[in-house]
């Protein structure tokens, strides 16, 4: 449970991240280590597998 809630507002911020990299500095390159598709990649693996 504790692991869904920090996954969750991981992707909040690194989607937050993307949308001020994209409005404010669309030619600065931040490294962007942990993408959303991969942290909902890391959700289905572990926290769906838990649930059930």
């Amino acid at each position: 449970m504790i692991l869904g809630v920090i996954l969750i507002i991981g992707v909040l911020f690194f989607s937050y991240l993307k949308h001020l990299k994209k409005t404010r500095y669309p030619n600065w390159k931040f490294p962007d280590y942990v993408s959303v598709g991969y942290a909902e990649y890391l959700y289905n693996k572990y926290i769906k597998r838990s649930i059930k």
